[in-house]
């Protein structure tokens, strides 16, 4: 058991690099490997133990910096690294499923906020030049990754022109948005660490089916949309944030919805997956599911209906 910990550890390792800097080798659609890069770490956590993940993190955070800048290994610690062995190590202590997702990314967020501080203060700026920089930092990086890719100059120009209009709202919306995205990968990460569990390893809590945010929730959904209608920069921007961290709990829920239906269908699973990728990456769907969220909450969609007689 031992030597079998170690191989998957180190497999771990090169798993969690490879989906980190998989990018640079397969362009932008390497991108998308940036989202599993927590998995080897939580996985080998939850079936060896947390000092399984330390190693994974510890070893790749060794790597990263001296092959990347530093806001790439800030990145990698406060959205992957932290939340890669938090959430696992909640699930050991038999501590509900979405509850380990919500303390994973609280836990990942105060990491986050330590290490932004820890900058400001050892070069002397103030918070908003730090999320600048790094907003540059990945701006500069995702135009690299564009010209290696092979584009000409009049589709460098089109991609620069969208990473720059994009770069504005990262900037306007970074601490809402940042956040969703941790609660993202956490989710995700959850997702297949529920797939891919030893059938020894319990993981307790709701079934998916039937999971459902609090109530009140609706609240802060609400003041967002008032907010960022505002004509006030400040409560402008409050408002965006707000709603960029609130949304995707609902299209979280949206997609239980979804997962109930499905499983009363007893679609296989390949079949399920298919329409949960395509729920996710194509417009309007994503938008149609967070609905379903929202109004779920009056609907109450998965209620047994009496049937017509």
């Amino acid at each position: 058991m031992k030597a079998q910990a170690v191989l998957l550890t180190a497999i771990g390792i090169g798993i969690t690099l490879f989906c980190l800097l998989g990018v640079s080798w397969l362009g932008p659609m390497g991108a998308f490997l940036n989202l599993f890069s927590a998995l080897p770490a939580a996985y080998l956590t939850l079936r060896f133990g947390i000092r399984s993940g330390v190693v994974v993190v510890t070893v790749v955070c060794l790597i990263l910096a001296q092959l990347t800048t530093t806001y790439t290994l800030m990145a990698y610690l406060g959205l992957f690294g932290v939340g890669s062995l938090l959430l696992p190590y909640c699930l050991l202590r038999r501590i509900p499923w979405d509850r380990a997702v919500f303390y994973g990314t609280v836990g990942a967020a105060a990491a986050t906020a330590v290490m932004m501080i820890g900058t400001v203060v050892a070069q002397d700026l103030n918070m908003a030049t730090l999320v600048d920089q790094m907003v540059r930092s990945e701006v500069d990086q995702a135009m690299q990754v564009y010209r290696n890719a092979g584009f000409n100059d009049s589709q460098l120009q089109d991609m620069k022109a969208a990473v720059e209009s994009m770069a504005g709202f990262i900037s306007r919306s970074f601490y809402g948005l940042y956040l969703a995205v941790l609660f993202g990968v956490q989710a995700l990460t959850m997702v297949f660490l529920q797939r891919f569990k030893q059938s020894k390893e319990q993981i307790v809590g709701p079934s998916f089916a039937r999971w459902r945010l609090p109530a009140p929730l609706i609240w802060v959904l609400i003041a967002g949309g008032f907010l960022q209608l505002v004509p006030l920069a400040g409560l402008s921007a409050i408002g965006w944030n707000l709603l960029v961290v609130v949304l995707p709990f609902y299209f979280f829920q949206g997609m239980a919805v979804v997962h109930h239906f499905l499983q009363r269908k007893k679609y296989p699973s390949p079949v399920k997956g298919v329409i949960y990728l395509l729920l996710l990456i194509f417009n309007p769907l994503p938008v149609i599911v967070t609905s379903v969220g929202v109004f779920d909450l009056w609907i109450d969609f998965r209620r047994p209906r009496q049937k017509q007689i």
